[in-house]
């Protein structure tokens, strides 16, 4: 992965977005896929397999060619790698030790210039557990969960939240650490707000986010049916 550069540390920033959402009692995650909740891999790693629900979606095919994949291996370490497509017919990754996908986005494509159908990466064996995913005409997945690589912490610097609902809606971000110690699988609120049919303004965090921690962004509405986006930003810096 090649990341800009800043002093004492490299930037690091997520969006996401939902549409139709429910009123899950446990919040739904602020992405574009079904689940409400996005599952969180084996910390062992897993091997995950990418497809597309669209022929064109291929190596040689009018929408997305190849998809680059940025993700956590089993010793928390930061990894990439390449896929090319091929359409409905599933692509194993090469590394199969998958901890946690932290992007995934478009390298190349055809005449079309984006996705031609919804691009996701799953558990092998289990298509219906879809860690991450980029959506029918688009190039780059609207997931906000991040996991902290090992050996660096996260400076959460701030957040954002829109909502296009006629009903009041509570949008957290939460990540899986309090007060600097990790506590894995618990995600603690590190900051909300409600919304009516409105924006925030850039939402101030200053939070420090330790090694292997998770952050995400959910959604609590009171009625079904809302829109919503995300985006938060920060540094990665040496633990």
């Amino acid at each position: 992965m090649t990341y800009i550069g800043v002093e004492n540390g490299t930037p690091w920033n997520a969006m996401g977005e939902r549409v139709n959402a429910g009123t899950t009692v446990t919040g739904e995650d602020l992405w574009l896929g079904s689940a409400t909740t996005i599952p969180t891999p084996a910390s062992a790693g897993e091997q995950m397999y990418v497809v597309s629900d669209d022929a064109a979606d291929t190596s040689a095919g009018t929408g997305v060619r190849t998809v680059q994949i940025d993700y956590i291996d089993a010793a928390g370490d930061e990894k990439s790698t390449t896929v090319t497509m091929a359409g409905a017919t599933p692509v194993a990754l090469t590394p199969s030790n998958v901890r946690f996908v932290n992007d995934m986005y478009t390298l190349t494509v055809g005449s079309n210039g984006v996705a031609e159908g919804d691009i996701e990466i799953y558990k092998t064996g289990s298509p219906t557990t879809i860690y991450n995913m980029i959506k029918e005409g688009g190039n780059k997945s609207l997931v906000p969960h991040r996991m902290v690589p090992a050996g660096k912490k996260l400076v959460l610097d701030g957040w954002h939240a829109e909502c296009s609902a006629n009903d009041e809606v509570s949008v957290r971000i939460r990540s899986t650490d309090m007060n600097g110690v990790l506590i894995p699988g618990v995600f603690c609120f590190k900051g909300a707000a409600y919304l009516y049919r409105s924006t925030t303004s850039e939402l101030v965090l200053n939070m420090t986010i330790p090694a292997l921690s998770i952050i995400k962004v959910s959604a609590w509405p009171l009625s079904s049916g809302g829109e919503f986006s995300c985006g938060w930003h920060g540094t990665l810096k040496d633990a």
